[in-house]
Formats: C-alpha cells, sequence, structure tokens
C-alpha cells in the first residue's frame, strides 16, 4: 500500500467492514463475540442487498481462513444468517457447539422456516432471535429458540423480561451505551451484555480490586519496550520486578507450540526468543488489563489496532512498522487508564511524528490512525474497495494474532 493508496478517495459501493463486538456476562467476563458486517457510513449493522453472499464471506473469513479457535478460542460466536442459510446450511457448515445461530429480524416464519429451525436443533445449534421477531411470531419461534437479544434503548424493553424467562430463555441485552443503561439491565437480571459502553471501562469501573501495581513503572516499561531500540539490560531489570510477568513469559517460551529441545531459564533468552513485540503486547496485557476483567476487551482492541496498524505499516514506503505498532498500541491508551492522551504522551516521553499522530491524528502515521479509526467505524464510503478488502483481511488476522496473546495470560 502506498501512501496514494492511504488516501484514496474513490468511490465504489457494497463495502462492508467485519468486526467483532464481544459479549460479556453478569461477571464482566468476555464470553461470546458477534460478528457483524457493517454497511459504510457507520451503520451499526449492513443493509445487505444479498445476505446469503454476506454470510459467506463472513463464515470464509472467520472459520476457513483464519480458523475460529484462533479468532476467538473458546468463546462463543453470534452469526447473523440468512433464510437462504437455514435452508442450505450445508453449504457453509459451522461447528454447532461454538456457533449461535442469530435468526434475521425480517424472518418470514412459514413451515419451511420451522422445518429448517427444527432440524438446527436436531443437530446442536443455538439459536437467538431477538425481541422484535418474537414478538411478531411468539407461538412459532417460543418451543425452538434459546436465546432472545433485547434492545434495551426502546421504551417499553423491559416489560416481557418475566415472560421471556417463563419459557426459560437466555437473556442478552444489546444496545447498551451507558453506564446507567448498563447498571438498570444488571438490575434486571439479564444473563448477557452487549453494547458500546464497553469501550470506557472506567466509566462503569468499580473501584481497583486488580493487582497492585506501580503505574509509572508500568508505563517506564511500556515506554522502553516501544523504543527503536530497546535496551535489553534495562528491560530484563523491569521485568525482574514482576514475577507474575516473568512467570508468563517463560510460559509462553516453554510452551509445547514453542517445540524447544532445552527449557529456557533465563529472563534475558526469553525475552530474545519471544521478540520484542510480543513481549511488549503481552507486557500492556497484563498491565493495562490489571486483573480488571471490564478492561480486557479494551485492551484487546487496542493489540488489535497495534498489528492492524504494524501490517499496514509494511504496505508503505519509508514507515516503521514498529512505530505503527506503537501508535495502535497507546492509542487507546487515554481510555484505559483514565487519563488525558496530551499528559500520556508527555510521560511517555513520545514527541515527534508519534506523539503529533497521538493527539491529532497529524503526518503519515495519523493518516494510519484515521484509516483504523474510520474502519472501526465503518465510515469507509470515500475510500476505495481495494483498501477495504486489505483493511477486512489484516483485521481478522490481527484479531488472530491478538487472541494468542491474550490467551498466555489465561
Amino acid at each position: 500500500m502506498s501512501h496514494k493508496m492511504i488516501d484514496s478517495m474513490s468511490g465504489e459501493d457494497n463495502r462492508y467492514c467485519i468486526a467483532l463486538q464481544p459479549i460479556f456476562d453478569g461477571e464482566f467476563s468476555h464470553v461470546a463475540d458477534e460478528l457483524l458486517y457493517r454497511a459504510h457510513g457507520g451503520a451499526e449493522k449492513a443493509d445487505i442487498t444479498d445476505p446469503l453472499t454476506a454470510t459467506a464471506r463472513a463464515c470464509s473469513a472467520a472459520f476457513y481462513e483464519i480458523g475460529l479457535q484462533s479468532l476467538v478460542g473458546e468463546r462463543r460466536l453470534f452469526l447473523n444468517v440468512s433464510r437462504d442459510w437455514l435452508e442450505n446450511p450445508d453449504l457453509m457448515p459451522l461447528p454447532p457447539q461454538q456457533v449461535v445461530i442469530e435468526l434475521p429480524t425480517r424472518l418470514q416464519v412459514d413451515e419451511v422456516v420451522l422445518a429448517c429451525l427444527d432440524a438446527l436443533r436436531q443437530a446442536g445449534y443455538t439459536l437467538a432471535a431477538d425481541d422484535v421477531l418474537l414478538e411478531a411470531e411468539p407461538e412459532l419461534l417460543k418451543q425452538r429458540v434459546q436465546m432472545v437479544k433485547v434492545d434495551v434503548r426502546r421504551a417499553d424493553a423491559f416489560k416481557c423480561l418475566d415472560h421471556y424467562r417463563q419459557q426459560q430463555l437466555t437473556l442478552l441485552a444489546e444496545f447498551i451505551e451507558t453506564p446507567e443503561l448498563l447498571e438498570r439491565c444488571r438490575v434486571a437480571g439479564f444473563d448477557l451484555y452487549q453494547g458500546y459502553v464497553y469501550a470506557f471501562p472506567e466509566q462503569i469501573l468499580p473501584p481497583s480490586s486488580g493487582r497492585s501495581t506501580n503505574r509509572s513503572a508500568d508505563l517506564r516499561l511500556l515506554r522502553e519496550l516501544c523504543r527503536p531500540e530497546p535496551a535489553l539490560p534495562l528491560i530484563e531489570s523491569l521485568l525482574a520486578q514482576d514475577p507474575h510477568l516473568c512467570t508468563l513469559l517463560f510460559k509462553r517460551v516453554n510452551s509445547a507450540s514453542a517445540k524447544r529441545v532445552a527449557q529456557v531459564t533465563q529472563l534475558q533468552q526469553a525475552i530474545m526468543m519471544l521478540g520484542y513485540d510480543r513481549v511488549r503486547a503481552l507486557t500492556a496485557t497484563l498491565l493495562l488489563a490489571d486483573n480488571q476483567p471490564v478492561k480486557r476487551p479494551l485492551v484487546f482492541r487496542a493489540l488489535v489496532r497495534a498489528e492492524l496498524a504494524r501490517r499496514l505499516a509494511h504496505r508503505v514506503q519509508e514507515m516503521s512498522p514498529d512505530t505503527a505498532f506503537t501508535l495502535g498500541l497507546f492509542s487507546l491508551m487515554d481510555q484505559i487508564e483514565g487519563i488525558a492522551m496530551d499528559k500520556l504522551t508527555e510521560d511517555l516521553g513520545f514527541d515527534g511524528e508519534l506523539a503529533e499522530a497521538l493527539l491529532y491524528q497529524a503526518g503519515d502515521l495519523g493518516k494510519i490512525l484515521k484509516v483504523i479509526d474510520s474502519f472501526e467505524r465503518a465510515r469507509l464510503d470515500r475510500r476505495s474497495l481495494k483498501l477495504v478488502e486489505t483493511l477486512n483481511r489484516e483485521y481478522l488476522g490481527s484479531v488472530a494474532w491478538a487472541q494468542e496473546i491474550m490467551s498466555i495470560e489465561d
């Protein structure tokens, strides 16, 4: 990708941005994800003219190119499917033990559809429907659907909860956008929670119950790891002060997948074998999440951004992939730490192009951040189809990479 490609403003239709939105249980544990296809223009979900094609694209990317284990680990994956898929699930077989099938909101329920739903239940799939569809077809669906997604923005969203409980349906609250609405949903007793409020954990976090850490020392370690030429002796001394992090490093480097002939027992050797990128990402995961589950999705998103920025930088002449990685990693630090970005850049000693990109999305690095931000918001209506396809592919690869990093701590 050249600078010109990043700046591409050509208009083409049928641009859809893939996204994974986390789903939580009542303890803020990340237990599932929804695979979304969103149209350009910032739509929450895509208004897709060919639902079967969209389903096929999502399935191909998630299950065949990346792999479900790499994408979400052991979590469940919610997938919106079309009526065509319901009638012909063998065309794109999905693993029933891990995939939750979401029925289309505008599904026309008839005898053919009911027979298909019965067959899917027999095959072991979990079926979910939104409250609008259940209200439209309550008798036909109540014995076939195990989960209901409730749009809690609706004024009457909470009136049917007791009715759903009597049917032993799992209750999922979606479109939670404020801490106040989240608290109302928790009081109402929903089982699962989904919404953009989780992008801002400092708004909903209770007083910290995580690891007792020296935050300035943590940030100093991250800053040193992000230098163009990190000082290995200093990194080793800083890491040595955190036994838990050292344990995770040795666990990773001595894992079976690493296939080492001799066990690694020296911290410096472990750092060199893992590489600065993985040490940096693992350090960020542990230090920033701070044993507070609600922070983990935002840290995960920061890791995805970091890897995506690096992948994009590889396509741009004279741009440092390592600097782009740092840019992506720290681009959400103000939200994670609850500290203004200008204060963070000062504390971390960032200046020049990196600071300008973080603060103002300025310069060539800033362009990378703008592209990622536009992609996350599905605001790519003026970007080329080639760029959108590249972003979708590299995004899923970045998710798989971040999933591997996050799984080290589990």
